[in-house]
């Protein structure tokens, strides 16, 4: 009997990536700019920090685009967005809090801040003092305040609860500030940029808190980088130069900073503080705009610290105004 000589069997056809240079192409190009727009500190055009803003919600588009070019198997295209969205949003990510170093001490005092941009005084008074009392605020910091607010605050109950404050508001509008508080403060001025640089009121005062110590407050407004984008980064600039020459106390920087993560400026400020928002994880918790056509897409409301440790923070809504408050609790650090 003769053996039967068996031929193999053919192989298959190998698969293999194809460049299909029709999608690979602009899928190149998406992902380039994604991943570097975190790191560009030019300010001109101003739509540079624009852009720079949504770079999460950009990150979460190329990441679905990758899911259905995935679903059609066009594999490579795929590979390079998804890329580009973690190179892009990974800067844009609201760090681990290492910056200070610093741990809780055991049972330590706590205080709690209120930071909050009631536009242009249109903030509803009654939720603003209910959000003071049912949070057990020490510091409330509003920004684009005037002193009609302050009165009608006044008015329904808010100066028993906090009856030491900053300077009177003389400006107004966008670019008045203040910062009450249920302890003595020691006022000291404003935080000042150099002549020619549009700037909104930053005023500092020292809260004397009666276990915690004195604490340095910052009421941060710099002006938003539509109107005057040299201004915008003029005022981060000049932020993080007065916070690092004030090292002498404990540190908290809250407001509406018109800048996030994905800002470089902002993330020279924020490199050697803590993020109270670390509490609730590294995914940026939006806070503007509220009551928009479109959801609310970026975190540029913020409370930072320094010297300090974080026990507590949560975003609160209040009608009137298209940002969200931030609440946030802070105990005195571990001696060394």
């Amino acid at each position: 009997m003769v053996d039967e000589l068996v031929e193999p069997a053919a192989a298959g056809p190998r698969r293999r990536l194809r460049w299909q240079p029709w999608l690979t192409v602009p899928a190149v190009v998406a992902a380039v700019v994604v991943a570097l727009l975190p790191h560009v500190a030019v300010v001109r055009p101003w739509v540079v920090p624009s852009l720079q803003a949504v770079v999460p919600v950009v990150g979460l588009a190329l990441v679905v685009l990758a899911l259905v070019l995935a679903l059609v198997r066009r594999w490579l295209p795929a590979l390079v967005l998804v890329l580009g969205a973690v190179l892009g949003v990974a800067p844009a990510l609201v760090p681990w809090p290492i910056g200070t170093g610093t741990e809780q001490s055991a049972g330590g005092a706590e205080l709690t801040i209120l930071s909050l941009n009631v536009q242009y005084g249109r903030a509803d008074r009654q939720a603003v003092v209910d959000a003071v009392t049912s949070h057990d605020v020490d510091v409330l910091v509003l920004l684009e305040a005037d002193e009609a607010l302050l009165a009608d605050l006044a008015a329904l109950g808010l100066a028993g609860q906090l009856p030491h404050r900053t300077e009177p508001i003389a400006s107004g509008g966008a670019a008045g500030s203040a910062i009450l508080s249920a302890h003595p403060l020691q006022l000291e001025g404003r935080i000042r940029l150099p002549e020619g640089v549009a700037q909104f009121d930053q005023p500092v005062a020292v809260v004397e808190h009666p276990e915690l110590g004195p604490v340095r407050v910052a009421a941060v407004h710099p002006v938003p980088p539509i109107d005057a984008v040299a201004s915008w980064q003029a005022s981060l600039r000049g932020l993080d130069d007065w916070q690092a020459t004030h090292a002498d106390l404990p540190l908290l920087l809250a407001g509406d900073f018109n800048a996030g993560y994905p800002h470089p400026q902002f993330r020279a400020i924020a490199a050697d503080l803590t993020d109270t928002a670390s509490l609730a994880g590294p995914l940026p918790r939006p806070t503007w705009p509220l009551g928009a056509r479109v959801p609310a897409f970026t975190a540029i409301d913020h409370v930072l610290v320094r010297d300090l440790v974080p026990v507590g923070w949560e975003q609160v809504t209040v009608p009137g105004t298209d940002h969200r408050g931030i609440v946030a609790t802070v105990t005195s650090a571990a001696a060394d």
